[in-house]
């Protein structure tokens, strides 16, 4: 274990180790010189030739030495970035971008989150799946911190807005109750109604809630129906729990798109840098 970790911090400080080797060797080289005898030197014209020679062979192969050293860090490093770009920022990248402009177009507000890969629902909902494999396997190690961050910034974000969907269910379900009470109709038998409505609720669309919520036989016309349906859709938009809901949503998505935008910035570095 101690061996290892021993390899693994020359590794690390492999280009301060060269550093270090090439300035002790040419502070010997200048020491050196300074003691030299250059008077006897130049007298002695095979001593000066194999002096000459020692030097240039010393100076050349310290330089070409740190040339492949430098090829070699480069071609590592590239390798390492294109393969960070293909197996971390790609799986991320397409599977945010298909959430964001394909799914939450389809079904903004989603009452279904997943954070793993289930069998999907009619109205697709967002399943989050890439991140918890690149945790579960070696290529978390390789994920700057940056992107960790930001990462745990959007899956606290999501939760955040998931405790409050669940709020907004129950919200809509009482709202619609007590205003039905009010108004002498009989309540809602719809267990769920508060699933049923709220992301129309949300989504602040004009619709018949009336219609869609009711299975009685309650005599009601359409202009009371329609006062009806605006009186549940101002209390709904004034209640605080929708509110919030709504906020932690944009909250949600726009955290979301940061992330985007990150990721496709790390991978258009590495296009450029690497592969152009």
């Amino acid at each position: 274990m101690k061996k290892l970790k021993i390899n693994f911090w020359l590794q690390r400080h492999r280009k301060l180790l060269v550093f270090v080797m090439s300035f002790v060797a040419l502070y010997m080289i200048i020491v050196g010189m300074t003691k030299m005898d250059f008077c006897a030197l130049t007298e002695n014209a095979g001593l000066f030739g194999v002096v000459g020679t020692l030097l240039g062979a010393f100076i050349g192969g310290l330089f070409s030495l740190m040339g492949s050293v430098w090829v070699n860090n480069k071609q590592q490093k590239a390798a390492q970035n294109i393969k960070r770009k293909n197996i971390i920022y790609s799986p991320l990248y397409d599977e945010l971008i298909n959430i964001q402009n394909n799914i939450l177009e389809q079904n903004p507000f989603p009452l279904y989150i997943d954070f793993k890969k289930e069998p999907q629902t009619v109205l697709p909902h967002p399943q989050y799946d890439a991140w918890r494999r690149i945790k579960s396997d070696t290529r978390y190690l390789e994920v700057p911190d940056c992107l960790k961050k930001q990462i745990e910034k959007l899956e606290s974000t999501i939760h955040d807005y998931i405790e409050y969907r669940y709020k907004a269910n129950v919200e809509v379900q009482t709202i619609l109750n007590n205003t039905l009470s009010e108004n002498g109709l009989s309540k809602c038998e719809i267990i769920n109604i508060g699933e049923v409505l709220s992301s129309d609720i949300l989504e602040n669309k004009k619709i018949d809630f009336y219609n869609k919520a009711m299975m009685s036989d309650d005599n009601i016309d359409n202009d009371r129906k329609n006062i009806f349906n605006e009186e549940i859709l101002t209390k709904c938009n004034e209640n605080m729990i929708i509110i919030a809901t709504r906020k932690r949503y944009y909250a949600w998505c726009e955290v979301q798109k940061q992330t985007i935008e990150m990721l496709s910035i790390m991978i258009k570095q590495i296009l450029l840098k690497y592969e152009a």
